[in-house]
Protein backbone atom coordinates (compact mmCIF):
# COMPACT_ATOMS: atom_id res chain seq x y z
CA UNK A 1 0.00 0.00 0.00
CA UNK A 2 0.77 3.37 -0.62
CA UNK A 3 1.96 6.02 1.96
CA UNK A 4 0.00 8.83 0.87
CA UNK A 5 -3.21 6.22 1.34
CA UNK A 6 -2.35 5.07 4.43
CA UNK A 7 -1.53 8.47 5.90
CA UNK A 8 -5.29 9.48 4.54
CA UNK A 9 -7.16 6.58 6.02
CA UNK A 10 -5.21 7.28 9.21
CA UNK A 11 -6.32 10.57 9.11
CA UNK A 12 -9.89 9.85 8.71
CA UNK A 13 -9.71 7.33 11.83
CA UNK A 14 -8.55 10.33 13.62
CA UNK A 15 -11.18 12.67 12.54
CA UNK A 16 -13.66 9.70 13.37
CA UNK A 17 -12.58 9.30 16.32
CA UNK A 18 -12.21 12.51 17.48
CA UNK A 19 -15.78 13.29 16.27
CA UNK A 20 -16.82 10.06 18.42
CA UNK A 21 -15.18 11.45 21.26
CA UNK A 22 -16.70 15.08 21.36
CA UNK A 23 -20.27 13.50 21.08
CA UNK A 24 -19.39 11.10 23.74
CA UNK A 25 -18.14 13.81 26.10
CA UNK A 26 -21.52 15.65 25.85
CA UNK A 27 -24.34 14.09 28.59
CA UNK A 28 -21.55 13.76 30.95
CA UNK A 29 -23.27 15.07 33.77
CA UNK A 30 -27.25 14.00 32.42
CA UNK A 31 -27.58 11.24 34.02
CA UNK A 32 -30.95 9.46 33.21
CA UNK A 33 -31.60 12.60 30.82
CA UNK A 34 -29.10 11.66 28.43
CA UNK A 35 -31.60 11.18 25.79
CA UNK A 36 -32.61 14.94 25.91
CA UNK A 37 -29.40 16.03 24.10
CA UNK A 38 -29.96 16.98 20.70
CA UNK A 39 -34.33 17.65 21.08
CA UNK A 40 -35.54 20.45 20.00
CA UNK A 41 -38.43 22.34 21.33
CA UNK A 42 -40.45 25.52 20.86
CA UNK A 43 -41.38 25.63 24.90
CA UNK A 44 -39.46 24.26 27.78
CA UNK A 45 -42.23 23.48 29.58
CA UNK A 46 -43.52 20.86 26.97
CA UNK A 47 -40.54 18.97 26.66
CA UNK A 48 -42.17 15.60 27.16
CA UNK A 49 -39.16 14.23 29.10
CA UNK A 50 -39.46 16.87 32.07
CA UNK A 51 -43.28 15.79 32.45
CA UNK A 52 -43.75 15.43 36.12
CA UNK A 53 -40.81 18.00 36.92
CA UNK A 54 -41.89 21.96 37.75
CA UNK A 55 -40.14 25.09 35.92
CA UNK A 56 -37.61 27.23 38.23
CA UNK A 57 -35.92 29.54 36.66
CA UNK A 58 -34.89 30.20 32.89
CA UNK A 59 -32.15 32.98 31.25
CA UNK A 60 -31.72 34.12 27.77
CA UNK A 61 -27.04 33.74 27.99
CA UNK A 62 -26.47 34.94 24.87
CA UNK A 63 -26.87 38.91 24.07
CA UNK A 64 -29.82 40.18 22.66
CA UNK A 65 -27.65 41.01 19.46
CA UNK A 66 -26.32 37.31 19.22
CA UNK A 67 -27.55 35.67 15.89
CA UNK A 68 -28.31 32.44 17.84
CA UNK A 69 -30.28 32.43 20.79
CA UNK A 70 -28.55 30.68 23.88
CA UNK A 71 -31.10 29.72 26.86
CA UNK A 72 -29.90 27.90 30.14
CA UNK A 73 -33.34 26.62 31.62
CA UNK A 74 -33.79 24.59 35.42
CA UNK A 75 -36.55 22.26 36.06
CA UNK A 76 -37.08 20.48 39.50
CA UNK A 77 -38.82 17.28 41.06
CA UNK A 78 -38.70 16.48 44.87
CA UNK A 79 -34.55 16.17 45.25
CA UNK A 80 -33.59 16.20 41.41
CA UNK A 81 -33.31 19.05 39.17
CA UNK A 82 -32.53 19.20 35.47
CA UNK A 83 -30.26 21.63 34.23
CA UNK A 84 -29.68 21.92 30.12
CA UNK A 85 -28.65 24.70 27.40
CA UNK A 86 -30.51 25.28 24.27
CA UNK A 87 -29.62 26.96 20.90
CA UNK A 88 -31.69 28.44 18.38
CA UNK A 89 -29.68 28.45 15.23
CA UNK A 90 -32.91 28.85 13.12
CA UNK A 91 -34.61 31.77 13.76
CA UNK A 92 -37.20 31.41 11.43
CA UNK A 93 -38.28 27.98 13.05
CA UNK A 94 -37.96 28.92 15.98
CA UNK A 95 -36.62 25.79 17.47
CA UNK A 96 -34.20 25.50 20.44
CA UNK A 97 -31.83 22.56 20.47
CA UNK A 98 -31.16 21.05 23.84
CA UNK A 99 -27.40 20.89 23.33
CA UNK A 100 -25.86 19.52 26.75
CA UNK A 101 -27.76 18.39 30.22
CA UNK A 102 -27.08 18.00 33.63
CA UNK A 103 -28.95 16.08 36.45
CA UNK A 104 -28.84 17.11 40.04
CA UNK A 105 -29.29 14.39 42.42
CA UNK A 106 -30.06 15.07 46.34
CA UNK A 107 -30.52 18.52 46.56
CA UNK A 108 -31.14 18.86 50.63
CA UNK A 109 -33.41 21.82 51.72
CA UNK A 110 -31.75 24.82 52.02
CA UNK A 111 -30.06 24.50 48.44
CA UNK A 112 -31.01 25.36 45.33
CA UNK A 113 -29.24 25.10 41.22
CA UNK A 114 -28.40 28.94 40.37
CA UNK A 115 -27.31 29.92 36.77
CA UNK A 116 -27.31 32.83 35.25
CA UNK A 117 -25.45 35.50 38.26
CA UNK A 118 -22.72 33.13 39.11
CA UNK A 119 -18.72 34.37 39.38
CA UNK A 120 -15.64 32.51 39.25
CA UNK A 121 -13.04 34.01 41.04
CA UNK A 122 -14.59 37.02 41.19
CA UNK A 123 -15.61 36.99 37.47
CA UNK A 124 -19.15 36.67 36.33
CA UNK A 125 -20.20 34.33 33.80
CA UNK A 126 -23.74 33.55 32.74
CA UNK A 127 -22.12 29.92 31.27
CA UNK A 128 -22.22 28.95 35.17
CA UNK A 129 -24.50 26.55 37.22
CA UNK A 130 -24.00 25.76 40.82
CA UNK A 131 -25.38 24.04 43.52
CA UNK A 132 -25.54 26.59 46.15
CA UNK A 133 -26.01 26.81 50.30
CA UNK A 134 -29.28 29.38 50.44
CA UNK A 135 -28.87 32.57 52.71
CA UNK A 136 -29.29 35.95 53.32
CA UNK A 137 -25.97 36.84 52.02
CA UNK A 138 -25.49 39.27 48.42
CA UNK A 139 -23.42 35.91 47.10
CA UNK A 140 -23.94 32.39 47.74
CA UNK A 141 -20.74 31.17 48.77
CA UNK A 142 -21.02 27.47 49.77
CA UNK A 143 -21.29 25.63 46.70
CA UNK A 144 -21.40 21.94 46.66
CA UNK A 145 -20.58 21.64 42.94
CA UNK A 146 -20.57 23.39 39.95
CA UNK A 147 -20.16 23.66 35.85
CA UNK A 148 -19.71 25.72 33.20
CA UNK A 149 -21.21 25.50 29.57
CA UNK A 150 -18.14 25.98 26.94
CA UNK A 151 -20.49 27.40 23.93
CA UNK A 152 -17.71 26.25 21.53
CA UNK A 153 -17.74 22.89 22.11
CA UNK A 154 -21.43 22.95 23.13
CA UNK A 155 -21.02 21.08 26.54
CA UNK A 156 -20.80 21.42 30.52
CA UNK A 157 -17.21 20.88 32.34
CA UNK A 158 -16.89 20.28 36.00
CA UNK A 159 -15.29 23.99 37.94
CA UNK A 160 -13.32 23.87 40.74
CA UNK A 161 -16.58 24.49 43.62
CA UNK A 162 -14.21 26.64 45.77
CA UNK A 163 -13.77 29.27 43.21
CA UNK A 164 -17.68 29.74 42.70
CA UNK A 165 -19.93 31.85 44.32
CA UNK A 166 -23.56 32.96 43.06
CA UNK A 167 -25.70 36.11 43.74
CA UNK A 168 -28.41 36.05 45.87
CA UNK A 169 -31.88 36.11 43.69
CA UNK A 170 -33.96 38.77 46.14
Amino acid sequence: MHFTSIARRLSAAAALLFISTLTFAQGQFAGSMKAMINQTYRNSRTIPDLEGFDFQEGSLVSTVNDSKAMLVDVFNRGNTAIVFFSVMEDTTAHKYTIMDVVEVKDIQPGWEVRTGFCRQRGVGSADIVAVVKTSNQAYLKTVREAWRFNRDKRKFYPVNAKEVDCQQGW
